[in-house]
């Protein structure tokens, strides 16, 4: 029957290993809270990104309409021109069977560009209200980002070790929730850093405690070694 004095050392080594549990847990939650952190920052980078890109693609597309209902113009103009070519050809007094089929094929070649010139159209003008309802879209995705990243620093000042403040107010703007998610790693870095540390700690403690208690040596990576192998010894 194991004595007062090893009950103790097991006893011990046992609260060594709830307090690096715990410790294993805050550093958990951190990583859980670092990962959404950084997905608010991420989106909010790309949506940002996105939005600046709308208005060159927008004056893009302008331009090339512009141009479109150019080219437009000018086949509908020719296709005017063939088209009259060929009735004249076709009610003319003596007429001549290949000018006249001559003119009906180019009097069909410039209907079909000119389909092909106001379908191009088409495409633009669909182009540019796509973008629009996207950029509406990825505008409103602004609330949507806010709201996870306050949720984030709700979640942020109920963990120990974590600075003051390190939440913060993240803003409502893209911007805003970029910086609000760098100021938060930078945060967690530095709360990850201390409870690593105090985790080291923890662990040395405990293997100090089973090198004494043992005689020898003990190099285990963690707490709950330890106190399996005092159980396995000492009880």
């Amino acid at each position: 029957m194991p004595d007062a004095a090893t009950s103790e050392l097991v006893r011990h080594a046992a609260d060594l290993e709830r307090q690096d549990q715990v410790v294993a847990a805050q550093l958990d939650t951190l990583a859980a809270l670092g990962e959404r952190a950084a997905s608010v920052r991420d989106r909010a980078a790309e949506v940002r990104a996105a939005l600046e890109r709308v208005p060159a693609e927008l004056e893009d597309v302008a331009r090339r309409t512009e141009e479109a209902d150019v080219v437009v113009a000018q086949l509908r103009e020719e296709l005017r021109l063939a088209e009259e070519r060929r009735d004249a050809l076709e009610s003319a007094r003596r007429q001549r069977a290949e000018e006249i089929l001559r003119a009906q094929r180019e009097a069909t070649t410039a209907r079909e560009l000119v389909a092909d010139a106001e379908a191009q159209v088409r495409r633009l003008h669909a182009r540019a209200g796509r973008l629009h309802a996207d950029a509406g879209a990825l505008r409103d995705e602004a609330g949507e980002l806010a709201a996870a990243a306050a949720a984030v620093a709700m979640d942020l000042r109920a963990v120990p070790g974590v600075p003051d403040g390190a939440g913060g107010q993240p803003g409502e703007t893209f911007a805003e929730l970029e910086q609000w998610g760098l100021l938060v790693r930078s945060a967690l870095l530095v709360a990850r850093g201390t409870l690593e540390t105090q985790r080291e700690r923890i662990v040395a403690e405990a293997n100090a405690l089973g090198s004494s208690a043992l005689g020898e040596h003990l190099g285990a990576s963690s707490v709950a070694l330890v106190r399996r192998r005092l159980e396995a010894e000492l009880l």
